[in-house]
């Protein structure tokens, strides 16, 4: 008996699904990932010998990162049920994971949310809306899956992938971006109305046919700007203002403006 729970154990290991997490819970009420006694057991996720595969879900509010906490394997929010507040990730907070697992398989269709007003969040993948649904909010400071392989996937995983990012303000990097992936649906979205999203390298045709798609939008009165910087070698994804139209005929730019133009 003891041999056949090693093996299920090791198969578990290999296979990339962890055998146990900490829960979030917070049972003390203050609301801080790093508050220890808001996880089951007591420990911090990655910390003192505990599980660096923490889950997020079912508890009406969700943590607040205002620190630099441990490095986490998958954190897994939204998944088999979702919570009614947001993850936030403010001034002075940083998370790295190798993956982060936003909205899964959770049957409620309620967002499993993130919200960044600052700080820094970074996952080698960022699974938004991953068979289910999951949102992003970005205002302020860093989101980055930028390093070579690195994935920033709205709606790309999963056969019932919704995913849906609002990037107000702050920047989003990434290396390897895709949307609308699922099997059956194709209703993932990604607004930008401020900051500006950098991927690594020239992307601006992948970019362009997303917002074609209309997949990629912004709001009325602005336009999504798709350039190129060479010195940096980044795909630059930002929202300005439509020029007047006496301007636009001026500079010729009215035909190539035109094609871009995706209002909320």
């Amino acid at each position: 008996m003891m041999k056949k729970l090693m093996v299920l154990l090791m198969v578990l290991a290999m296979s990339g699904f962890a055998v146990a997490g900490p829960d979030w819970n917070n049972a003390t009420g203050d609301g801080l990932w790093s508050t220890a006694g808001n996880w089951s057991g007591g420990i911090l996720p990655g910390t003192g010998g505990a599980s660096n595969w923490p889950a997020i879900h079912g508890v009406s509010e969700s943590p607040l990162i205002n620190a630099n906490v441990a490095y986490q394997w998958v954190v897994q929010h939204g998944i088999y049920g979702t919570q009614s507040d947001a993850l936030v990730v403010t001034t002075g907070g940083e998370l790295t994971c190798h993956e982060y697992w936003l909205g899964g398989q959770n049957d409620t269709y309620n967002d499993a949310v993130v919200s960044v007003d600052g700080g820094w969040l970074q996952a080698d993948i960022f699974k938004i809306g991953d068979s289910q649904s999951g949102t992003l909010n970005v205002s302020g400071g860093v989101v980055t899956a930028k390093n070579a392989g690195n994935q920033f996937l709205i709606g790309a995983s999963g056969a019932w992938s919704r995913g849906k990012v609002n990037l107000t303000g702050g920047t989003i990097f990434a290396d390897v971006f895709q949307m609308n992936g699922s099997a059956y649906q194709s209703d993932s979205r990604f607004f930008i109305d401020g900051g500006m999203f950098k991927l690594n390298g020239q992307q601006e045709t992948l970019v362009n046919d997303y917002i074609t798609n209309g997949w990629m939008l912004t709001s009325a009165g602005k336009v999504l700007d798709v350039s190129y910087d060479a010195t940096w070698n980044e795909t630059v994804v930002q929202a300005v203002a439509v020029p007047e139209p006496a301007t636009m005929a001026i500079l010729g730019l009215g035909g190539m403006l035109i094609s871009r133009r995706r209002r909320k």
